[in-house]
């Protein structure tokens, strides 16, 4: 049987396969046509629509459940873990006995991501929405890690250009300070292994579920790609100042966290999912652990 070229529907089937940044015709008014720029990458066959559906709720409204579930993940891990400290040790300063547990503290950030996840899944399901709305809708495929090894490049390199700029308009800008990750103590191989698994692979998990899952999101949802990568960015870097702990902000982790979710906002954007995303933040992980407590690069 022929085509039919008089079915609008096989005139658009050869449009619709050609790839990312093809110009394609728009809807024409008169003798007037209208060109748009298809940036379609990874994510054939899903509309923005599927990809950020309008049913996470208002912008103000996810920006205070991203900041309850931050605030209250952590506070219930630190009572479930000091909790059963009291039961074990006889001090009375159970924050200090934590800070200086390598097991208690893997165990506070596994509570502390797992709920962060729970929290986001749930609120999720509350809201009718599937999985692919946060980035979890298909299966890691080979692509994610070559995307990851590339944002990964680019990331350092974008981190050591915006160093420099920072560094040359504020001359006082300390690129130098310690940012606290806790395990103060670190006495056996036991000991590394469980800060290794606490520091370099739970917080990608929790962290990117959470952000650039849930939050950035919701935001593309309202926005347009730029502002929602900004604005996503600008408080995964806030939230990275340590501003509750007495000492001054740590402008320096705030920066790299800053360029970091940019580069992890792009990807997840451009690959319709997390996986590639999760990669470059666990080796970001890996060099920052090396740095800190072997003071050497992997």
């Amino acid at each position: 049987m022929s085509k039919d070229s008089s079915n609008p529907d096989s005139q658009e089937l050869p449009q619709m396969r050609r790839k990312e940044g093809t110009l394609l015709p728009g809807s024409q008014s008169g003798s007037r046509g209208r060109w748009k720029v298809i940036l379609h990458s990874r994510t054939r066959g899903i509309s923005k629509t599927q990809q950020f559906p309008r049913n996470f709720g208002t912008v103000w409204r996810v920006i205070l459940n991203v900041l309850v579930i931050f605030i209250i993940s952590q506070l219930i891990a630190v009572f479930i873990v000091e909790f059963f400290l009291g039961f074990l040790h006889s001090s009375t300063n159970l924050t200090n006995d934590l800070n200086n547990s390598a097991p208690a503290q893997f165990f506070y950030l596994l509570i502390a991501e797992g709920l962060t996840v729970a929290f986001v899944l749930s609120i999720i399901r509350r809201r009718g929405l599937k999985l692919i709305a946060i980035g979890l809708g298909r299966k890691p495929a080979w692509r994610d890690l070559r995307r990851g090894l590339i944002g990964f490049a680019a990331f350092y390199g974008l981190l050591i250009i915006a160093t420099v700029i920072i560094s040359a308009l504020f001359p006082g800008f300390n690129t130098n300070q310690t940012q606290n990750v806790g395990f103060n103590s670190l006495n056996s191989n036991l000991d590394q292994v469980l800060a290794f698994a606490a520091l370099v692979v739970l917080p990608p998990l929790g962290e990117e579920t959470l952000v650039r899952g849930y939050l950035y999101s919701a935001l593309r949802s309202h926005w347009k790609f730029i502002p929602a990568m900004l604005v996503t960015s600008l408080l995964f870097g806030l939230a990275h100042l340590q501003l509750g702990d007495g000492a001054a902000a740590l402008w320096a982790a705030g920066l790299d966290t800053f360029v970091l979710s940019l580069i992890l906002v792009y990807l997840r954007e451009t690959t319709g999912a997390l996986y590639a995303g999760m990669l470059v933040h666990s080796l970001n992980n890996v060099i920052a652990f090396g740095v800190h407590f072997h003071g050497v690069l992997f």
